[in-house]
């Protein structure tokens, strides 16, 4: 899974305050600053309960991250993927999501499930997922659908 990882990055869990200052920067970066959403719409009261990876640079900079919490006794639910646009077709992106994937079986669950932005749809068929509903319309431009993955044992 990591042995993917291109030279000079590394994939972690933002440990410190500093770090994970850091990676939700990237989550509102890509997630809500091009919608311009307000700081503060990148995180909520799940982040505590919930395990997150993100790739850097050897500088520091965050690139990539992903968090992903259990939902019940078999199920994990992905969120707040992002990837810097510089960073991208670097398959960082896969890379967090199979990490993410390893943790919710590493809990002991089986099944995965996410919401997919319309445009990242073709990301997440690539790594598996299967659409199984058209959900929500976010800020009244951005489809939204349910995807979800079985886990192999």
């Amino acid at each position: 899974m990591i042995k993917n990882l291109p030279e000079g990055y590394t994939l972690l869990s933002p440990q410190g305050k500093e770090a994970f200052v850091r990676y939700l920067e990237l989550r509102w970066k890509v997630l809500r600053e091009p919608w311009q959403q307000p700081r503060g719409t990148e995180f909520d009261d799940q982040e505590d309960s919930s395990f997150h990876l993100m790739i850097q640079r050897a500088n520091g900079e965050v690139v990539a991250c992903g968090r992903i919490q259990q939902i019940d006794a078999s199920t994990a639910q992905v969120r707040y993927m992002a990837v810097d646009e510089a960073a991208r077709g670097l398959g960082l992106g896969a890379i967090v999501l199979t990490a993410l994937e390893a943790k919710a079986q590493e809990w002991g669950l089986n099944k995965v499930f996410l919401q997919a932005r319309e445009n990242a749809v073709p990301f997440y068929v690539r790594c598996g997922y299967q659409t199984t509903a058209t959900t929500f319309l976010l800020y009244e431009t951005i489809q939204h659908y349910k995807m979800e993955k079985v886990l192999s044992a």
